[in-house]
């Protein structure tokens, strides 16, 4: 055996994960053997963030496969659903709400979700993986520029050199400020989740037993509060996002 796979092996040995086993911890894979070129523990947030898609997309068919006038059941709850996310959105976006609805909407529900399902056994939340924040973030910055382009065609890039006497000073500054919107909305969210799994890891492994058998769950506490702070992080990525469309469809003369 060379002595460059016994420095792999080392290194393999030596990587510590402090998280909560994975239903792939308990399929027999090898977690440290690379497939495609990543182990299966960085393959996990595509993993998890593809389940969370198919359930979503799968709740969704189910509760329209038959609608009805007077909704009832899932069709009901997905009703309250949207016309809740509406009256969120409206106060910012007003008679623009119907056509981005969909795509807000659908960035709120997705990360939800995904902040929820590290909470659900033997699953992680995808969104304590900064490639997984920054993706959702970069296709942000993508559609509110792309809009932006589209409702006020040249001119939008306007605001990058007000004001013109100042151009060459300001330009480097908003150029910055353009790009630290979905740093900062990544980051944010990324670190916010990290910190809930570390802490739920943590007490976990410190959970104490009574008889040596019977677990007492202090992490619930955690947990209560995981749920609350990932729905604050899902409405402040949220919001924030919505405030971007805004201002780059709004008229710039208003800024």
């Amino acid at each position: 055996m060379s002595a460059e796979s016994h420095g792999e092996k080392a290194e393999a040995a030596k990587e510590i994960i402090l998280e909560l086993p994975s239903f792939l911890d308990f399929t027999g894979i090898d977690m440290h053997h690379t497939y495609f070129g990543f182990t299966p523990h960085q393959w996990m947030p595509i993993i998890m963030s593809f389940m969370v898609g198919l359930l979503l997309v799968g709740f969704s068919l189910w509760a329209t496969r038959k609608m009805e006038k007077i909704p009832r059941g899932s069709q009901a709850f997905l009703e309250v659903v949207v016309e809740a996310l509406y009256n969120f959105l409206y106060e910012m976006l007003g008679k623009n709400t119907a056509r981005y609805l969909p795509f807000l909407g659908t960035v709120f529900l997705y990360i939800i979700i995904m902040n929820f399902w590290g909470l659900v056994p033997m699953m992680h939340s995808p969104t304590n993986t900064i490639n997984t924040t920054l993706a959702l973030a970069i296709a942000v910055f993508f559609m509110y520029n792309i809009e932006g382009i589209r409702v006020h065609g040249i001119k939008y890039f306007k605001h990058f050199f007000d004001p013109l006497w100042l151009s060459p000073l300001m330009l480097p500054i908003h150029l910055i400020g353009e790009v630290a919107r979905p740093a900062s909305l990544s980051i944010r969210l990324f670190g916010n989740l990290t910190g809930e799994d570390l802490t739920l890891a943590l007490l976990v492994g410190l959970t104490p037993f009574i008889f040596g058998v019977i677990p007492i769950p202090i992490h619930l506490v955690m947990v209560f509060m995981a749920l609350l702070f990932s729905t604050i992080q899902a409405v402040v990525f949220t919001l924030l996002s919505t405030i971007y469309l805004s201002l780059a469809i709004e008229e710039h003369e208003s800024h």
